[in-house]
């Protein structure tokens, strides 16, 4: 039992009575109390599992909140073999219906409660119910189901959800689950796995029968991003191309771009192999990065070269991919990766989900209006599809700053003291749902380059240098410094 939970027999009832009067303790429910009583609510949601389990032993988590095992948006669905019951908590609303009490597979948590098994909550996912008043229905409509399948096929693979089809048959009866629910599900499973094909509300499942199945749980991140940024301020940093105050930034671009993938020269060693083509002795492959991407950002018509279309934006992306990686032909430039890969505790879509999740991610791109949105959405979805066995974040750069150009805006380069700043950025979307901190970075990473004069390059170097550019991101108390004044046209 947590320590912040107090129930009624723990203590005598008249300590109970006192420490309620002194406030020392909080009621939370009849028989359950809270010595934490600043946020009751905090309480509840941390501890929902022993407060719910002590109210009502023995009841499942099933339903709607069984894919998450536990509350959704503030409600918790269970099932007991009793009488309905609704509990209002503090921050949760908990909802019992009558039901089966725990069958063979679901799973006992500490505190009382159980967690439905994958063929029972499917199986339960197939009833028909009505939508509550300001609340769905308390199990998924029929997109919705479709869209956990396919989710399930992901995450589980083809076998174990055809063992759950088979056990949701078994127990159906005595979930009282009506045989056409059981047919619906099995033709779901059926078209996950490609045995059958169904009409569906679903546009994972629908996707995965057409042969480009995508990774769900990214198109909702990517979705998220959008509203994002349709709601962010607008950003404008005009730059004419041909301007010869831009005449070294592709330089810079490349050569950044490569120091904070761990490819790290001295910049007088990058000038004189992009420039005079002198590799360092025993760095050829290290060498060919730099050159291969300044290749790439350097010509103005790549860099003005936007999709029209999601197969376009493909070939594009594969083609400046193997302009990049030229020089290490073991990671297969230009060819989308067929083995899972991953940084840190992050894994990155599937092989066999690449194609179809880049193709409905450029279908957002239709509701972003402005480069600069389409900019930061395009980096995101390349870097966080992960399409290559190395090179992404390059790449990813890239295709953000070609929306850019072909725009007419001014590019956004990641300096090495602002790697930290970018790259928490994308973890912050990727692992918390929070695209504010990645949206804020590259706009003051879009002010800084627009603030840089790259006419010659003693001059840049010079500028970016006295902004702090060159340090290492761990830098103590280094900061990317950015005069304001310097940007050319900041009005929007």
């Amino acid at each position: 039992m947590a320590n912040s939970i107090v129930f009624a027999g723990d203590r005598p009832s008249s300590t109970i009575v006192d420490q309620l009067r002194r406030r020392e303790l909080v009621r939370i429910a009849p028989g359950v109390y809270t010595q934490v009583v600043d946020d009751v609510a905090d309480v509840v949601a941390r501890e929902w599992p022993i407060i719910v389990g002590h109210l009502m032993p023995g009841a499942v988590i099933t339903d709607r909140s069984a894919p998450a095992g536990g509350p959704v948006d503030g409600v918790l669905y269970l099932a007991r073999p009793v009488k309905p019951r609704a509990a209002q908590l503090p921050g949760l609303l908990v909802l019992a219906r009558e039901g089966a009490g725990p069958l063979t597979g679901d799973v006992a948590l500490p505190g009382g409660l159980y967690q439905a098994s994958r063929a029972r909550a499917l199986a339960e996912n197939t009833l028909r119910t009505r939508a509550g008043r300001n609340r769905p229905s308390r199990t998924f409509k029929d997109d919705e189901l479709a869209d956990w399948v396919d989710r399930l096929l992901r995450i589980d693979g083809e076998e174990r959800l055809r063992s759950y089809r088979e056990q949701a048959e078994v127990i159906a009866g005595s979930l009282n689950v009506p045989r056409p629910g059981i047919d619906r599900l099995g033709g779901l499973i059926g078209a996950a796995i490609g045995t059958r094909t169904v009409s569906t509300g679903s546009k994972a499942l629908d996707a995965r029968q057409k042969g480009f199945p995508y990774d769900a749980d990214r198109i909702a991140m990517f979705d998220l991003l959008v509203r994002a940024l349709r709601r962010s301020l607008p950003q404008n940093r005009p730059a004419e191309p041909n301007d010869h105050r831009w005449n070294f930034l592709p330089f810079f671009e490349a050569y950044f771009s490569n120091y904070i993938e761990g490819t790290e020269f001295e910049l007088d060693e990058a000038a004189d192999l992009v420039y005079k083509g002198q590799i360092p002795h025993g760095r050829t492959q290290d060498a060919h990065d730099i050159i291969g991407t300044f290749q790439v950002v350097n010509d103005l018509k790549e860099m003005s070269s936007v999709a029209t279309s999601g197969n376009q934006f493909i070939e594009l992306l594969r083609y400046r991919h193997s302009i990049i990686l030229a020089g290490r032909r073991e990671n297969n430039p230009g060819e989308l990766k067929t083995i899972a890969n991953r940084a840190g505790d992050s894994v990155f879509v599937r092989p066999d989900l690449v194609e179809g999740t880049l193709l409905a991610g450029f279908d957002r791109l239709a509701g972003l209006d402005t480069a600069w949105e389409r900019a930061v959405y395009t980096m995101f979805l390349v870097s966080e599809v992960h399409p290559f066995d190395d090179g992404n974040g390059r790449v990813a750069r890239v295709m953000m700053n070609a929306e850019l150009v072909a725009a007419g805006q001014a590019r956004i380069i990641i300096p090495i003291v602002y790697r930290d700043d970018y790259l928490g950025g994308l973890r912050r979307l990727t692992r918390q749902d929070d695209p504010s901190v990645l949206i804020k970075a590259l706009r003051y990473a879009h002010d800084y380059t627009a603030s840089i004069d790259f006419t010659d390059l003693a001059t840049a170097t010079a500028q970016l240098g006295k902004t702090n550019a060159f340090n290492a991101a761990d830098s103590a108390g280094r900061l990317l410094l950015l005069d304001r004044t310097q940007i050319v046209d900041e009005d929007l």
